[in-house]
């Protein structure tokens, strides 16, 4: 009997005592429920409720600068090039020297021709001096003839005498044609110097490449010591009248007009314009259902051909909610704003924003209307802090 006593005290009666400790009987029970958040310290902040707004809907889209006109400035010597003045984007007036070409070899042609000139026209005073003593002889033979003809009616003179001056008379009138046939060959030969001698001095001032018009080297092809070649270009130049081309996807064909203004963005240069369509394609290019518009731009030095950019294309009205960027607080790659119960808690929230517009975001999801929230100063807010 004792010892079942025993082991009841010291074996059953412990392990009971311990079982009900385990299970929590001899602890003090706390009531099922949420634990009161302590609220970590107190900051004023300013917030304000968010509203839905009524902003403009855009389509927004690629495109890229261009040039009104193009032209493919060549040359029509096939030469050296010497020099080349200008580089890509600068601005260049009617006229301006762009490249000089090797014309050395023009140059000689160009002397060549002016010899030979200067050999026509000496060989040309021979023939006019010659041609006036071969002219007198003719009519002194002529004189001769018609004198000794008289005489011969009045049998004064043999008919051999006759015919030995009328030979002479007419080889004195052979003389004068042949000097006449001569000049008339050295007049055919100089025609043919001065053509070249003027071809050539054309084909010299190809070796001088100006701009057509005022405007600015798009593309230059060529380097110093390249061989240009005619009709091959060696600058490619844009005037100044500019325009930004895009296209514009097909569903948008009847709602683009030309006339209507448009927002362009070339974030190169960090400038916005305003501009309006003045070309639009009616037909849609099948590849990629697209059609091509094009808007004048104004006339601003810091635009270059083919810089890119962004038209944006007014389509509608949408409900945005929209709240100042000074709401925004960036946690790691996410963005969040910290939002305010009615208890004036702050407790922080991520949120997928939007387009950042004059100091605006654009809230896509994580908010919802008449939510509240901390507007500025979020540096000073913190999860679970009393900000009102």
């Amino acid at each position: 009997m004792k010892s079942i006593i025993k082991f009841v005290l010291f074996f059953i009666v412990p392990i009971g005592i311990f079982i009900l400790w385990i299970g929590g009987y001899l602890s003090p029970r706390v009531e099922p429920g949420y634990a009161k958040e302590e609220v970590k310290k107190v900051v004023k902040l300013p917030t304000e409720k968010v509203k839905a707004q009524l902003v403009e809907k855009f389509y927004q889209v690629d495109g890229s600068v261009i040039s009104n006109n193009n032209a493919k400035v060549a040359t029509k010597l096939m030469a050296k090039i010497l020099k080349i003045n200008v580089k890509e984007g600068d601005y260049v007036k009617k006229g301006q020297l762009l490249a000089v070409l090797d014309d050395s070899e023009i140059k000689q042609n160009i002397k060549e021709a002016k010899a030979a000139l200067e050999e026509l026209s000496k060989a040309r005073e021979e023939a006019l001096s010659g041609l006036k003593g071969a002219e007198a002889a003719y009519q002194f033979a002529k004189r001769t003839y018609e004198r000794f003809k008289n005489l011969y009616r009045e049998n004064a003179v043999s008919k051999q005498q006759l015919e030995e001056i009328e030979t002479k008379m007419i080889g004195a009138k052979a003389q004068v044609d042949a000097i006449k046939a001569k000049l008339k060959q050295l007049d055919a030969k100089e025609k043919q110097v001065r053509a070249k001698l003027k071809y050539a001095q054309i084909m010299q001032g190809y070796a001088y490449v100006k701009a057509p018009f005022d405007g600015v080297i798009i593309k230059k092809m060529n380097d110093v010591g390249d061989m240009a070649a005619p009709g091959m270009p060696i600058f490619i130049i844009g005037d100044k009248n500019l325009k930004f081309i895009s296209m514009i996807d097909e569903s948008l064909i009847n709602k683009v007009n030309i006339g209507d203004t448009v927002n362009i963005e070339i974030s190169t240069i960090g400038k916005r314009y305003k501009a309006k369509i003045v070309e639009k394609s009616n037909s849609i290019d099948p590849m990629n259902r697209t059609f091509t518009v094009k808007a004048k731009l104004p006339q601003d030095p810091s635009l270059k051909p083919g810089m890119y950019g962004k038209i944006k294309i007014k389509v509608g009205e949408d409900k945005k909610i929209i709240i100042p960027l000074t709401a925004l607080i960036k946690w790691g790659q996410l963005d969040a704003v910290f939002t305010v119960d009615k208890d004036g808690i702050a407790h922080l929230t991520f949120v997928k924003t939007g387009e950042i517009s004059n100091g605006n975001v654009e809230i896509i999801s994580g908010l919802k209307e008449g939510t509240e929230i901390v507007v500025s100063d979020v540096e000073k807010a913190c999860e679970g802090c009393k900000v009102r």
